[in-house]
């Protein structure tokens, strides 16, 4: 089961929020300021990803990006969740690595809950390395190169059902 935090200081609106996760079959933790939120992510065992807001008592979400990664914490996926729509803010959310940034008067809890759930597929579509971020290496000496080496992702790859049908909708589930 995947864990979020929901990282909100208007109580309802995380309880809402808390309730759709749950309903989707997530293990919700709560913090309710960013003192709180700080200290569930410096433990041992991080949620799967952090819906944070920004305006936050004792610290704001920023702030608590921030330490983290001055103290070289790991970070989990983070999604930043506010009332502010400023460019500046959206920028600094994705400089301190968030990877996504909600505008909370511009989303229900149903489309934060569709949000969340497409990064969990997406999740779920990458390929497993161990480190995706590394280049592929070369063929050993003799091998014949593998035809995948020259994508920089698998999104490059034609489906050999475009390939076999062009233009026919795939039947695949």
């Amino acid at each position: 089961m995947q864990k979020i935090l929901v990282v909100e200081d208007e109580q309802m609106l995380a309880k809402i929020i808390g309730m759709k996760l749950e309903e989707e079959q997530f293990e919700v933790i709560h913090a309710y300021d960013g003192e709180e939120a700080y200290q569930i992510l410096i433990q041992p065992e991080l949620p799967d990803l952090v819906l944070l807001d920004v305006l936050l008592p004792k610290m704001s979400g920023f702030d608590v990006l921030e330490k983290l990664r001055q103290e070289q914490k790991p970070i989990p996926k983070v999604i930043v969740f506010s009332n502010f729509a400023q460019k500046a803010d959206v920028e600094r959310a994705h400089s301190l690595g968030a990877i996504d940034y909600i505008v909370k008067a511009a989303f229900s809890p149903a489309e934060i809950l569709s949000k969340i759930k497409a990064i969990f597929a997406q999740d779920a579509a990458a390929p497993v390395t161990p480190d995706a971020t590394a280049p592929a290496s070369p063929p050993a000496e003799g091998a014949e190169p593998s035809a995948y080496q020259s994508f920089a992702s698998m999104q490059e790859v034609m489906p050999m059902s475009e390939v076999l049908r062009p233009g026919e909708p795939n039947n695949n589930p």
